[in-house]
């Protein structure tokens, strides 16, 4: 029976794996930002003079000579129209940041305006700008090659951003569905608004089919997705840091959240004049919900939330750079394109790390998994174990009860080794016991090995003595040869037998792998149970034989012969044979104690006893019926066969040599026989013709015999 659980063996030193795989990921994705070119190599200065409301004067000069075409670029902020309009009439194309037109590309990074062929030297040209942020336009002049290299480079990261994301995104799906944790579904939910997020900051969610018309909404758009999003962040880490117990502001935290959903709601409503507002709303909110989300992380971290620190320093980082966007955007601080990309890169990081925060979940489950896996081996092996516990139990009751004392030991050994070897396989089981009720027994299975396993045993006697006498079950190698190699393992199992006598079981097992600590377990444990029961059986017996013998003379008391008698009589009547009852009675025994003591008088007892037992034959009862009296039942004896008995144990009592202090005393009996009648199943009728015989015996002088019912006749 193999115990051993075999369990998926856990990545040793997964947390530092884990660690340089994100630093991995990190280095690429660094690699990444540093391969591309988001500012072009060659650009000239532009100086931006604001004018009336919506037109921004630019002025900027152009080599004199023209040898390349230059371009005007603008990163993609969110303002509704965008068109150069030149001094000489010249105007381009309108660019609207909610609406991607055909020739935009599918993920543009700015807005680029090639200027006119031949444009050279100082140029002043106005910017019409209608809606959005207008303070954010900050325009890049530079040859038109470069441009385009920036717009390559700008559709690169946001291709790895967003590919990132959703890969995040499945990776959730396919946890939810492995470890059926609502928690993934929500981490799923997180990271889909956070790329919508971004792909409505960065312009590209209103050239996406399908959701084109979700440009109608504007900067409210915006803003309710910032708000879904920050309400998506609470949510789930309020769920990820508080998972073993519950958060004391855990209704503040999604009382905010119910709030962000309300506002996004409003800001959904699209109503008038409520763009800018609702800008400095979201930003606001936000920033409130990453401050929850610091707070929720450090008290995670305070309570060994796994990779709780790392996270609050990715929040921390992210929610830095999201609060320097939104001043940027409104001029309130220096702006740029690496900064755009680095909030998104921020972003995609702290998803990032939050995936594989909760993946830890699953390692959660996974050990969960295998703590219930082993209570319920654990509970198979206990329900096993006493299952042949009780097996062998009722089968030593029921087998031992009635045995000879010399049997019993032997008879629950084998039922030992019937029970033991199924849930055990070995090669060899042999049971050893010296002096253990009163005998030796060898018990060897296969029993074929009995002759070589003697030899053994005799030649390690006095080692195998010293082990049991040590009471320790222990596992030793066998080799065939000092030094040799091992062919086998063997355990040994002392018994707890009481000294000088020992015992052990010895069980031997091919091989070097030996038994399982389960194994020995349950070889200890049914041992024990074995010794149990056939220490009781014995006792059982010695009690039982206890209150059926008469302590004085070993005989059977007169308890016992009634019942024997009573059965004899019964089986006679039924068989129709003759049964001959013999009342034996001591002559002058109370002189005996009166003369020399009842010490003597015991002593006298006793070798009545063993006088009168020496005549009878196995299938004879005798018994000591009280006082100095005897009882004979002869069963298949008729009256003259039992006077020949009756005669003969007078003589055996009569040349007893019984002698106290160094005087003989002499001691005679006289014996009283009846003889069943027919039709006597019950033994009153003839005890008390055996009685009345045994009086007219006295009565004849004594040391006689004399049989009813003649002497009554």
């Amino acid at each position: 029976m193999q115990m051993e659980l075999t369990a998926s063996r856990a990545m040793p030193g997964h947390a530092w794996v884990l660690a340089a795989c994100l630093v991995l990921l990190m280095g690429l994705f660094a690699a990444l930002v540093s391969a591309t070119q988001l500012r072009p190599g060659e650009s000239l200065p532009v100086v931006v003079h604001p004018q009336s409301d919506g037109v921004v004067q630019l002025r900027f000069e152009l080599p004199a000579t023209v040898t390349a075409r230059w371009a005007l670029w603008f990163p993609r902020e969110p303002v509704s129209r965008l068109q150069l309009v030149g001094a000489d009439g010249w105007r381009s194309e309108a660019a609207d940041f909610f609406s991607v037109g055909v020739d935009d590309g599918v993920l543009p990074a700015g807005y680029a305006f090639l200027l006119p062929r031949d444009a050279h030297g100082p140029m002043t040209i106005e910017a019409e700008v209608e809606g959005g942020l207008q303070d954010s336009l900050h325009p890049v002049l530079a040859q038109a090659v470069d441009v385009r290299r920036v717009e390559r480079s700008g559709v690169a990261l946001a291709a790895g951003v967003y590919g990132c994301l959703l890969a995040l995104a499945a990776l959730a799906l396919a946890l939810a569905h492995a470890s059926r944790d609502r928690l993934f579904i929500g981490f799923f939910g997180f990271t889909v608004a956070l790329v919508l997020l971004l792909q409505a900051m960065n312009g590209h969610l209103y050239g996406l089919p399908g959701v084109r018309l979700f440009g109608q909404w504007g900067l409210q758009g915006v803003s309710a997705l910032t708000l879904v999003h920050a309400a998506a962040a609470l949510w789930l880490i309020e769920a990820y840091a508080m998972r073993d117990r519950a958060y004391r502001h855990a209704r503040l935290v999604r009382g905010l959240g119910i709030g962000l959903i309300a506002l996004a709601s409003v800001c959904l409503l699209n109503l008038p004049g409520l763009a800018q507002v609702s800008q400095a709303v979201s930003a606001s909110a936000w920033t409130v919900a990453g401050v929850a989300v610091l707070c929720m992380l450090v008290d995670a971290g305070r309570r060994g939330v796994p990779m709780a620190w790392t996270l609050t320093v990715a929040t921390a980082v992210s929610v830095s750079a999201g609060v320097w966007v939104s001043l940027a955007r409104h001029g309130l601080a220096p702006s740029g394109p690496l900064l755009h990309f680095g909030y998104q890169g921020a972003a995609v990081a702290f998803a990032l790390l939050l995936a594989l925060s909760l993946t830890h979940r699953i390692g959660d489950y996974r050990d969960q998994r295998d703590r219930d896996r082993l209570a319920r081996q654990d509970t198979e092996r206990r329900m096993r174990r006493e299952a042949a516990r009780a097996d062998l139990s009722a089968a030593l009751q029921t087998q031992l009860n009635g045995l000879d004392p010399g049997e019993i030991p032997w008879q629950g050994f084998r039922l030992l080794m019937d029970h033991l070897l199924p849930l055990v396989p070995t090669e060899s089981c042999i049971a050893v016991l010296r002096g253990y009720q009163g005998r030796d027994h060898l018990l060897v299975e296969p029993s074929d090995a009995l002759a070589s396993i003697e030899h053994e045993i005799d030649r390690r006697g006095l080692l195998l003595r010293r082990q049991a006498n040590a009471g320790l079950a222990l596992q030793q190698p066998v080799r065939p040869t000092v030094g040799g190699p091992v062919v086998a393992m063997e355990a040994l199992v002392p018994f707890q037998v009481r000294a000088p006598g020992w015992g052990v079981l010895l069980l031997r097992r091919a091989g070097d792998a030996g038994f399982t600590t389960e194994e020995m377990s349950v070889i200890g444990e049914l041992a024990r149970v074995v010794q149990l029961h056939v220490d009781q059986a014995a006792a059982a017996v010695k009690l039982r034989r206890s209150a059926e013998i008469d302590a004085l003379t070993g005989t059977m008391n007169r308890r016992t012969i009634d019942l024997w008698i009573g059965r004899t009589f019964t089986d006679a009547e039924r068989t129709g044979r003759p049964v001959s009852v013999l009342f034996i009675d001591l002559d002058h025994f109370k002189s005996v104690n009166d003369r020399y003591g009842h010490g003597c008088g015991d002593d006298c007892l006793r070798a009545v006893s063993t006088a009168l037992r020496s005549v009878l034959s196995e299938a004879d009862m005798f018994g000591r019926y009280g006082g100095e009296e005897f009882i004979a039942v002869l069963p298949g004896r008729d009256g003259a066969e039992a006077r020949a008995v009756g005669e003969r144990m007078r003589t055996a009592v009569e040349n007893c040599e019984m002698r106290h202090e160094g005087q003989r005393v002499r001691l005679t009996v006289s014996i009283g026989i009846a003889t069943r009648h027919r039709g006597e199943d019950t033994p009153a009728s003839a005890i008390a013709r055996a009685d009345k015989a045994l009086y007219a015996a006295k009565r004849q002088g004594r040391n006689c015999v004399q049989v009813a019912p003649a002497v009554f006749s």
